[in-house]
């Protein structure tokens, strides 16, 4: 017998993130603000999953589709199966395994898991230099840590959704406007893996 729908919100609980840097703006060299992306890993996700629907009434399959790694994940709902899934990206580390991993983590999502902080996505944050290391901080210039960080960026987004644009005005780009994309491309493969906060 499989798990019960009504103890599939427990999948929904909120994970302690961990972040990483995307970019440093507008250059590595004396930021004022960084791209971040709150994250868990694929051990988090099985765990959950073992957690509240127990390790038998849940399975994984993989496959590739047009060139792509899919996973899907199947939870025993009563008596059926059902199944959700989502393709993921290589990483720069290590393309085949970063791509499971990725697929993991999006089938995941579908599910409740981590769900909050993938619709967060990218968030550009203030920063300042700290013992070497550039760190997030609030408007007023405090270093973040934890839980601090998730709120400034669940802040930022909700100002950003508030926000009316002028259609008369024409968008700018702040940063590597006259870059080519495969230019950027290398870039970012040069300047990988980039600093993991805790």
């Amino acid at each position: 017998m499989g798990v019960e729908r009504n103890q599939l919100y427990r999948l929904k609980e909120p994970f302690k993130l961990k972040w990483r840097v995307k970019s440093l703006l507008p250059d590595n060299v004396n930021p004022t603000h960084m791209v971040i992306v709150g994250y868990i890993d694929a051990r988090q996700v099985y765990e959950r999953l073992d957690q509240v629907v127990r390790p038998e009434n849940w399975q994984e399959d993989y496959f590739e589709c047009k060139g792509k790694q899919f996973c899907k994940i199947g939870i025993k709902i009563g008596d059926e199966w059902i199944w959700k899934g989502d393709s993921g990206t290589e990483t720069f580390a290590d393309p085949s395994k970063g791509e499971t991993s990725d697929s993991v983590k999006r089938a995941a999502v579908h599910w409740g898991i981590n769900k909050e902080a993938y619709e967060l996505g990218e968030i550009t944050i203030k920063c300042k230099m700290d013992n070497g290391y550039p760190a997030p901080c609030d408007e007023a210039g405090n270093i973040l840590k934890g839980d601090q960080i998730l709120a400034e960026c669940k802040r930022i987004a909700s100002s950003k959704s508030e926000l009316i644009f002028d259609k008369n005005v024409l968008p700018r780009t702040i940063y590597n406007a006259t870059v080519k994309p495969e230019e950027k491309k290398q870039r970012r493969k040069k300047s990988e893996p980039k600093i993991i906060m805790p």
